[in-house]
């Protein structure tokens, strides 16, 4: 059974109702698989969902403010999320990048695709967080939509105003959760 380590998977769902016309959706740091999960459910019209997530119980500043430390994110915690996403897999709508978003971001398999919906879970430092945001922008389609978990543990608004000159503008927030979105005039 999939499971969710995180808040206002009502949002995500709200937010994920959106039509990706073809493009990719992504999730950085999949974990159970609950967030690709809804977005799946829920998202219209994109080509794949890739899932971006390295497993391996990996030590790693997580945080601005703390030091590194070994997650809970194990191999078989993958194997599980990859059991419980089998019909997903099968159907040809869920890939697992299993690698850190650095590679991920660096791996010639994903550097062409335009990418509509992308859920930043993985890495909560800010400077983490900022590379992200600006490849995936730099891979954005018309329109497309950022949704950032646990923002409250990095510098949002520093990311939010580096994403100005890519047209991103701030859209909604949760207690947990806020959504940008690529606005075209």
């Amino acid at each position: 059974m999939i499971q969710g380590d995180s808040v206002e998977y009502d949002l995500l769902a709200k937010w994920a109702n959106f039509d990706c016309n073809g493009d990719y959706s992504c999730e950085i740091g999949v974990r159970d698989g609950m967030g690709s999960k809804i977005i799946m459910d829920n998202i219209k019209n994109n080509y794949m969902h890739v899932g971006v997530d390295p497993y391996a119980n990996l030590n790693y500043q997580h945080y601005d403010h703390t030091d590194s430390y070994q997650c809970d994110y194990t191999d078989e915690m993958r194997d599980t999320m990859l059991y419980d996403l089998k019909q997903y897999r099968n159907a040809g709508k869920f890939h697992l990048a299993n690698m850190t978003d650095t590679l991920f971001m660096s791996h010639p398999d994903y550097n062409e695709k335009k990418y509509a919906f992308v859920h930043f879970d993985g890495p909560h430092m800010t400077k983490d967080v900022i590379t992200e945001a600006v490849w995936f922008a730099n891979r954005a389609s018309n329109n497309t939509r950022f949704v950032f978990d646990d923002y409250q543990h990095y510098d949002m608004q520093l990311i939010a105003d580096i994403l100005k000159p890519f047209n991103f503008e701030p859209i909604e927030r949760g207690q947990n959760k806020v959504l940008l979105q690529k606005v075209t005039t």
